[in-house]
C-alpha cells in the first residue's frame, strides 16, 4: 500500500520543515509527499531546496486561489497512492500512526475514510489542549461498532449525523481512500473555510468512516483575530454544505439534522447583522430563513426585533 501526503502551503516557511520532517520520519509506509504551493511570497521554495535535491518531496507551485481547496485539488490530481493523508503545512504528525491507521483501512475496505484525535498546541507545539476530540459529545455517543482498542468504525449514516452537528474531524488526521475521493469529487473551491467539513461528509455519504482515539498530530493553534464578515462568510458556507446534504440525502433523519444545522447558522448569521454591523434588513432576511429552516424561539423574536423602528428596539432593550 501507498500513501500519498498532500500540504497544501502559502506563506509557512518558518513551520513547514517541522511539518516534512514529521511525515518523513517514518519508514514504515511507502510514501510519496506532495507539496502545493499556492502562490507564497515568503522564502518557501528556499526552505523546500533540501527536500527537493534529495527527492524527498515533490514540489507544484501555483497561482494563489485563496483557500485550501484548490491546492488539495492540485495535490490529489498529482497522487498515486492508494490512500491520501491531507496534511496542513503547520501541523505535525505523530508517524507512529501512519502504519496502523493504513492497515485499518486495509482490513476495512468498504471504509471511505480514517481520521483521528489531536493535540491543540502554542505555535512551540507546547500542548495547550490534550486529546481534542475526546469532549465532542456527539461522537463519544455513537462509538460503539470498536474495530481493535481504541479504533471504531461509524456507519455512513451515523457519520453524517453527527458531522451535521459537530466537527469532530481534524483534517490533518484524515487518511481517505483515493478511490472515494474520486467518487465524491473535487474539494469545493468557491469555498474558503469549510471545503473539508463539506468533503468529509460527502466522503460519509459514500460508506463508514474508522475513528481512531490515538492522537495523529499535533494541531498549531495561534490567536489571531477574525473579522465579523469572515464569521458571517463562514456561517454562509454552513449554510451552503446543509443545503449540500439536503439535495443529496433521501433520509428523513439526516435531512432533519441538515435542516437544525441550516437554521443554526442562518440565526447566528442574523445575530452577528443585526448586532454587530446594524444591517436589519439582511438580519431580517437571515432569521426569517432560521425560522422557515426550523422554527425556533429565538429565530422568531428575531424577526419580530427586526421589523421594529430602531427607536423603539433601543427603548425596549434597555434592562
Amino acid at each position: 500500500m501507498k500513501l500519498s501526503v498532500v500540504i497544501p502551503a502559502y506563506n509557512c516557511a518558518g513551520l513547514i520543515g517541522q511539518t516534512l520532517d514529521s511525515v518523513l520520519s517514518d519508514s514504515t509506509v511507502s510514501k510519496e509527499v506532495i507539496v502545493v504551493d499556492d502562490g507564497s511570497t515568503d522564502n518557501l521554495s528556499h526552505t523546500l531546496s533540501p527536500y527537493l535535491e534529495s527527492n524527498r518531496i515533490r514540489y507544484f507551485r501555483q497561482d494563489n486561489s485563496g483557500g485550501p481547496a484548490s491546492p488539495r485539488n492540485r495535490g490529489l490530481s498529482e497522487a498515486s497512492g492508494e490512500f491520501v493523508l491531507f496534511l496542513d503545512a503547520d501541523d505535525v504528525v505523530v508517524s507512529s500512526q501512519l502504519l496502523p491507521t493504513l492497515e485499518q483501512m486495509e482490513a476495512n475496505p468498504e471504509a471511505t475514510m480514517a481520521c483521528g484525535n489531536f493535540d491543540v498546541t502554542d505555535s512551540e507545539l507546547n500542548v495547550r489542549i490534550g486529546r481534542n476530540i475526546d469532549r465532542y459529545r456527539d461522537l463519544q455517543e455513537v462509538l460503539n461498532n470498536e474495530l481493535t482498542r481504541g479504533a471504531w468504525i461509524l456507519s455512513s449514516f451515523d457519520a453524517v449525523r453527527t458531522l451535521l452537528q459537530s466537527n469532530y474531524v481534524g483534517t490533518s488526521s484524515v487518511i481517505a481512500r483515493r478511490e472515494a475521493l474520486i467518487r465524491a469529487g473535487s474539494f469545493d473551491e468557491s469555498m474558503k473555510n469549510l471545503d473539508d467539513r463539506d468533503m468529509w461528509i460527502r466522503l460519509a455519504q459514500l460508506g463508514p468512516i474508522i475513528y481512531r482515539s490515538e492522537v495523529f498530530y499535533l494541531y498549531r493553534d495561534v490567536p489571531g483575530s477574525v473579522s465579523k464578515q469572515r464569521e458571517v462568510e463562514q456561517f454562509r458556507e454552513r449554510v451552503r454544505v446543509a443545503e449540500k446534504v439536503l439535495s443529496s440525502s433521501p433520509d428523513r433523519e439526516i435531512r432533519r439534522e441538515a435542516k437544525k444545522w441550516r437554521a443554526r447558522s442562518l440565526l447566528k448569521i442574523g445575530y452577528i447583522l443585526f448586532h454587530e454591523q446594524g444591517d436589519r434588513l439582511q438580519a431580517r432576511t437571515a432569521f426569517a430563513r432560521s425560522f422557515t429552516s426550523w422554527p425556533t424561539l429565538p429565530a422568531f423574536k428575531g424577526v419580530i426585533k427586526s421589523l421594529l423602528p430602531e427607536r423603539l428596539y433601543q427603548r425596549l432593550a434597555k434592562p
